[in-house]
């Protein structure tokens, strides 16, 4: 599990309520605050005063791009702040929400950002040297991806560490999708590597592990009041290990629903005994899949509970692994939660045009 991020989560916070006396001026009209029985009142003004920040930030980092002569400004941030800034204004400009996916790939990298004898950056510096920086670099990461249809869901920037220098490494996390409409079938699926169901193969590049991620989806996303999106800030994520979540004891362990995330290996308990995976173990069943299903939506729910914060995105992939003579198959689950607000209007910017 990923540490605890104190200070983007108090940063965060404060930007949510900072401005919330002024948002209540907004003349924008909005469309109607329910949906169902839930009155989203309240939380639509978070969004507001959340919306002018963010929009505010945008306006004061292209102000010192247009006037790059301006080497100081007047607000300094930690490196802390700066990310927390940053990483705000990308989900709620950049980062869509709501659409299917039938691929998803978590890529990160790490840019250095310099900071002055006190580790803090003022306004044109920040733009200078990091604003522009970390969206080339999401840029970069996603044609590395290079989807046929991309589409950036999650960021989260966290400071790695602090160089020798005092100067902020900074890691810079994109959750990126192929949109296209996924195609659930109560049928039996290849474990992984969107090899399709187990009889037909090839289906829409789909396979048991994107399934089991899209059922999740579908269990878990509550759809927004009608006329928004939601938009997620100060991101966490979760991954959860097969190997930690056993359901066999030594004499029952047999490729069969061991574990409650899908795991199965070429070797048992028994001295020199080789098992191969083959068909029975890639292929899980329609019970399988619901099996499945249960356990994983259960754990989405639990990392919810862990951070206080909602579900936004799951990425499930099947992977296969050789260590040494050892070759096992498993499916890699991570779950994605944030801090939930309402994006009205819901235009989204594409990152990619920027």
């Amino acid at each position: 599990m990923r540490k605890m991020k104190n200070l983007k989560i108090a940063v965060f916070c404060l930007i949510c309520s900072v401005v919330l006396t002024t948002s209540c001026n907004k003349t924008t009209e909005n469309p109607d605050v329910k949906s169902g029985d839930e009155d989203y009142t309240e939380l639509i003004e978070k969004s507001k005063a959340m919306q002018e920040h963010v929009e505010a930030f945008k306006e004061k980092m292209e102000y010192y791009r247009d006037n790059a002569g301006v080497k100081s400004g007047g607000q300094l941030y930690s490196a802390d702040e700066a990310v927390t800034e940053l990483e705000s204004l990308l989900n709620y400009n950049f980062c869509y929400t709501g659409i299917e996916c039938n691929k998803k790939s978590f890529v990160t990298s790490e840019v250095l950002m310099p900071l002055d004898d006190i580790q803090r950056i003022n306004d044109p510096e920040l733009m200078i040297v990091y604003y522009d920086k970390v969206i080339d670099t999401i840029q970069a990461q996603m044609n590395r991806v290079n989807y046929c249809n991309m589409k950036l869901l999650l960021v989260d920037i966290e400071v790695a560490q602090y160089d020798s220098n005092g100067d902020a490494v900074i890691s810079i996390g994109a959750l990126i999708g192929n949109e296209t409409t996924s195609i659930l079938q109560n049928d039996a699926w290849i474990f992984g590597k969107n090899e399709g169901l187990c009889v037909t193969g090839w289906y829409n590049d789909e396979d048991a592990a994107t399934q089991l991620c899209t059922r999740v989806t579908n269990s878990m996303y509550v759809d927004p009041p009608s006329g928004y999106i939601w938009t997620f800030g100060d991101p966490h994520d979760q991954t959860i290990s097969p190997l930690d979540h056993p359901l066999w004891t030594a004499s029952t362990h047999n490729n069969y629903l061991d574990y409650k995330i899908f795991y199965a290996e070429d070797a048992f308990y028994t001295p020199n005994t080789t098992l191969i995976i083959g068909d029975d173990e890639e292929c899980l069943s329609a019970y399988e899949m619901s099996f499945y299903e249960a356990h994983y939506i259960s754990f989405a729910e639990e990392v919810e509970d862990n951070y206080s914060q909602d579900f936004s995105y799951c990425l499930n992939d099947g992977n296969e692994y050789n260590v040494g003579n050892h070759h096992y198959i498993q499916h890699d689950y991570t779950i994605y939660v944030g801090t939930k607000l309402l994006k009205y209007p819901f235009t989204v910017d594409d990152i990619l045009e920027y």
